[in-house]
Parts: C-alpha cells; sequence; structure tokens
C-alpha cells in the first residue's frame, strides 16, 4: 500500500520505517524535501521510501498518517489540494498539549480527533498512536505484557485499514472505541500516561488492559 506521511521528524521517520519493513511503500514530507538530516533516513529504507513536499506525500497515500505536531497540523493541512485528502482514511496521531507549568491538555468539550475530523469532511479520520511515545511506536515490547493500542473513528473500512497497518507495526492489542469523540478518551490517556512517565521517572511507558 502507498502510505503518505505528513511530518518528518522522530515520529514520521519511525512509523515509515517501520511501514516500509512491513512491505509498503512511504513518503515522509517536510517543508525541506532535500534537508541533509532526511538522507540517513533514505538510506535506511531504500527504494521503497522517499521525501517530498506535503502536497506530493498527501497525493500519493492511499493513507495518510499525520505526524505533526499540533501547533503545525492545520496549516500543514491548508496548503494541501483538499482533493488529495478526499475520501481517504486519515491516522491522526496529534495531541493539542500545553507543557509549561505541568503537561495538560488545550481543549475543553472536544479533542484534536474532532477538529481533524472536521478540516478533513470528505475523509476517514482515525485517531491512533496518540498515546505513546515515538519509542515504542513500533515493535512494543515489554517483559510485563503485550500494551493495548486504541483507535476511534467514524468508519469501519477505515478503521480495518488502520488496524492492519498497525498489526504491520507490531502491535498485537488493539481496541477499537467507537466513533471519533471517543478520541476525548484517547486524548486524556495520553495526558495520563505522559504524567505516569514523569512520576515514576520513566519514559516510553504504556498501559495494558489486563484480561482475566
Amino acid at each position: 500500500m502507498n502510505v503518505g506521511i505528513l511530518g518528518a521528524g522522530n515520529v514520521g521517520k519511525i512509523i515509515g520505517k517501520g511501514l516500509v519493513r512491513a512491505g509498503h511503500r512511504v513518503l515522509i514530507s517536510s517543508r525541506n524535501r532535500d534537508d541533509p538530516k532526511h538522507f540517513s533516513w533514505k538510506q535506511e529504507v531504500g527504494k521503497s521510501g522517499d521525501v517530498a513536499s506535503f502536497a506530493e506525500a498527501a497525493r500519493f497515500g492511499e493513507i495518510i498518517i499525520l505526524a505533526l505536531s499540533w501547533a503545525s497540523l492545520q496549516d500543514v493541512v491548508e496548503t494541501i489540494d483538499p482533493l488529495d485528502f478526499e475520501n481517504k482514511t486519515v491516522m491522526d496521531l496529534s495531541n493539542a498539549v500545553h507543557f509549561d507549568n505541568g503537561p495538560r491538555l488545550q481543549l475543553v468539550d472536544t479533542s484534536a480527533g474532532e477538529i481533524v475530523q472536521a478540516l478533513l469532511p470528505k475523509s476517514y479520520v482515525v485517531k491512533t498512536l496518540n498515546m505513546v511515545s515515538d519509542k515504542i511506536m513500533i515493535d512494543p515490547y515489554f517483559k510485563e505484557g503485550s500494551p493495548i493500542m486504541f483507535m476511534s473513528g467514524n468508519n469501519d473500512v477505515a478503521k480495518n485499514q488502520v488496524h492492519t497497518l498497525l498489526q504491520d507495526l507490531g502491535w498485537s492489542t488493539i481496541v477499537d472505541l467507537g466513533d471519533i469523540k471517543q478520541s476525548r478518551l484517547q486524548e486524556s490517556i495520553m495526558l495520563a500516561c505522559v504524567i505516569s512517565e514523569i512520576q515514576l521517572q520513566s519514559p516510553g511507558a504504556a498501559f495494558s488492559l489486563l484480561l482475566k
């Protein structure tokens, strides 16, 4: 599958590498596609991956992944022709969170996931992977057991596509919480995870669901 990733920071590169390894073709994207800092990633992934402009990555992707900071997300999305998003699955990894005076969510009575869906009304937005740091977005392994990954969205076909990509990235325990409004839960869980990491001084943590 062709996957376009908006963003070429740590998150975009790590997910892109994992998807290339699983057999997908991937374009990550940046305002400066020729920046030398991207060269090592291109060498790692070989012919199945490349760096492009935001518009090129959106046009290329059968699935589009938003791996952008919340501060830049809307500006980047609005530079792209809406037709390049139309009828496509969009994986939203964003979190609207402040870290000044301790981590806290910016949004009240809504979520980043719902805002992204409103920005892209003809796309099928699926919120996922926002709960964990880039250190464990692919091949999450813990001695204590398998971590859980949640997702939410309004379209079942899109969620099935995202479920497959998550499995390709090494996630085995995946739970569908429901429609895109449930991304409020995911973004709150992200904050609980971040605060737990700070309190326990243990970065790269994740939650697990214990079943009898």
